[in-house]
């Protein structure tokens, strides 16, 4: 009778599995218009994408993000849901997008009305999102982060989550506010038996204005009037973060300062063209194709036969793997385009093996000699 041995017993390391986080990650690129477009304030757009009836549903949760693009404009830009899957319209979704200055695409959709304009989806992304526990939650947004945490809020809204929550928003004033009627609506739906509450705190509005809430970073303002007073306690909970990198690397400094776990911290942190792109270590890859399931341009990751380098350091040309032609993946590079990367670091969250990082030398390690 034969015996079966598993890979542990005959000494062989397992292969890492794929993160099962990233539910629903493959990417689906539909085609839709502009549907509308409101200012919620100032400078945040409200915008809904409408898909042609003939899409494949996009799917994922509430926490997901995807990418846009409409012809005329050189990249994708991803944003975050603004709305649960299960409170849209048919083939539609809610994005808030944040007018930045100098932003491509935040520029070309405040230039004028572009209702009717064609618009490329990609999605969903990312893997924030409501854990399965009933731990209290601590929500800080801020900004545009509103999006995604008032989205994971209204799905635990909906789903009667048994967990009390702390929710806070950072704003520089109050012309920065937006969203009161929704938030005092999630409360009103939240469940009976625990307790929902919503705090804004502003860091820059003027003394003599009449503003009655807290003041300062919102960071800092939990800390002072939450941990240090021992009105919460992070013994139990579970925080999320969606919002400007600089607020969540200070709310994430606090929370660990008070013993917080990095295991019940959730975040959403959106880079820019100013942040490195993620390079790929082939001597680690597994060639199990996670990352090629979620870019969501076609060049951002691309299977290559021959890296030319530049003068720069950077690459000024590479050869695409060719079937029939060229030697094939398993002999060769995954290599990703700076110029072509949105730095969206999908790639890193769905890669299991930890071969893609943004903090890796700009020149990939390689199976051959692929870089000339």
């Amino acid at each position: 009778m034969s015996t079966i041995h598993t890979s542990e017993q005959r000494g062989l390391q397992a292969l890492p599995r794929p993160d099962r986080r990233l539910l629903n990650s493959r990417v689906k690129i539909n085609q839709g218009i502009l549907k509308s477009a409101t200012y919620l304030n100032y400078d945040t757009i409200k915008l809904v994408v409408k898909c042609d009836e003939s899409s494949v549903s996009i799917g994922g949760r509430a926490g997901q993000y995807a990418t846009l693009h409409t012809p005329g404009l050189s990249k994708p830009r991803a944003y975050s849901f603004a709305r649960p899957p299960e409170d849209e319209n048919h083939q539609e979704h809610t994005f808030f997008i944040r007018v930045v200055h100098g932003g491509e695409f935040s520029g070309w959709l405040a230039e004028k009305d572009r209702t009717g304009a064609p618009m490329t989806i990609s999605g969903p992304l990312g893997k924030f999102g409501l854990d399965s526990t009933n731990r209290p939650m601590v929500c800080i947004a801020g900004g545009s982060g509103m999006s995604a945490i008032k989205a994971l809020l209204e799905h635990a809204a909906n789903q009667k989550v048994e967990r009390d929550c702390l929710f806070l928003y950072g704003g520089r004033a109050q012309r920065d506010l937006y969203c009161a009627e929704e938030i005092a609506a999630i409360g009103r739906n939240w469940n009976k038996g625990n307790k929902f509450e919503y705090v804004q705190v502003l860091s820059d509005e003027p003394a003599n204005s009449g503003w009655a809430g807290a003041r300062g970073f919102v960071t800092e303002h939990f800390k002072k009037a939450y941990l240090d007073t021992g009105k919460m306690s992070v013994n139990n909970c579970k925080a999320y973060f969606c919002g400007p990198p600089p607020m969540i690397d200070a709310g994430i400094e606090v929370l660990k300062k008070a013993g917080l776990s990095d295991q019940d911290i959730y975040y959403d942190k959106f880079e820019d063209a100013r942040s490195p792109a993620p390079v790929i270590d082939n001597t680690k890859c597994v060639l199990c194709d996670e990352c090629l399931m979620v870019k969501p341009t076609e060049n951002c990751i691309v299977e290559v036969a021959r890296l030319v380098k530049g003068d720069n350091g950077s690459f000024s040309s590479y050869e695409r793997v060719d079937p029939a032609y060229t030697s094939g993946i398993y002999y060769n590079t995954l290599f990703i385009d700076e110029r072509e990367c949105i730095r969206c670091y999908a790639c890193v969250d769905a890669c299991p093996t930890q071969a893609i990082s943004p903090a890796y030398s700009k020149t990939p390690r390689t199976l051959r000699r692929t870089i000339f």
